[in-house]
């Protein structure tokens, strides 16, 4: 995975300025791509493993297995759409829609994770509420001098003013099961740290909580510079594809253990 990020990144970093642009683009899209077929083969196997063995196991998984793919799905889509079809803008396109609508099926998916481990989190619910407000009053900040200092440089339409600021809202929803996620991971796997399995475990939970926040430093950032002009995209939005690539790769190795997160969570539910 680490020599993965490396040369995908490395396309972008020591590519001359003028087609630095380009790679950043096509990189991306296939970073994304690679994690979107990561996910098909998974759930192609968990789908075999259903049949193996008693389908019972495997109840209500169908939801998850499409909130995933979708999910990347459209977030491949719209990467195809800006690479190869318009350039990254200030203006809202089908792109952005198909990106919107990854948000909610992703947050289903790290959602239902969650929901899994709510008899573990119910004692903790002081300081899952503090978290969450934390976080809230953090993106709200954010939010202020983002739109702020994007108001004070140019007239931006109500449009891309909008859209400027529902991305990083919607990250900071994403950044709540993520850090949840990297919690539980660590109460709960610490108890059999001893067991491969468990230890195994661990690097999954860790590189989806990892992916999660890579997404979301990239889109903050995204979202802002596309709100600039074209000129500026060009010369600085191939920064945040070093983290999309680098989210991709990372959500791609820890959907290797998607079978694991599943199966685990049906498991320790029980309990």
């Amino acid at each position: 995975m680490v020599i993965s990020i490396v040369i995908a990144n490395s396309f972008i970093i020591f590519s001359n300025e003028g087609s630095r642009f380009y790679f950043a683009k096509v990189t991306t899209t296939v970073t994304s791509g690679v994690a979107l077929a990561t996910a098909l083969v998974m759930i192609y196997k968990y789908k075999r493993k259903e049949e193996l063995y008693d389908s019972h196991q495997f109840y209500k998984r169908n939801e998850v297995h499409l909130s995933i793919s979708l999910f990347l799905a459209l977030w491949f889509s719209a990467h195809l759409i800006w690479s190869f079809f318009e350039q990254q803008s200030a203006t809202p396109s089908i792109a952005d829609a198909f990106w919107l609508i990854g948000y909610g099926l992703f947050g289903y998916f790290l959602y239902k994770l969650c929901y899994s481990f709510r008899k573990e989190l119910e004692p903790h619910a002081i300081g899952i509420i503090i978290l969450i407000v934390a976080l809230s009053l953090m993106y709200i900040v954010i939010l202020i001098l983002s739109a702020s200092s994007l108001l004070s440089t140019q007239k931006v339409g109500t449009s891309v003013l909008i859209l400027t600021l529902t991305y990083p809202i919607l990250d900071g929803i994403l950044l709540v099961p993520a850090v949840l996620i990297f919690w539980m991971r660590s109460t709960i796997t610490s108890e059999k740290k001893g067991e491969k399995t468990y230890q195994q475990l661990d690097i999954f939970w860790i590189l989806l909580s990892l992916s999660i926040i890579l997404f979301v430093i990239a889109d903050s950032g995204f979202a802002y510079i596309s709100a600039l002009n074209l000129m500026t995209i060009q010369k600085e939005l191939w920064i945040w594809n070093i983290f999309y690539n680098s989210g991709y790769l990372c959500l791609a190795a820890a959907l290797t253990g998607y079978s694991s997160f599943l199966d685990f969570t049906k498991i320790h539910a029980t309990y």
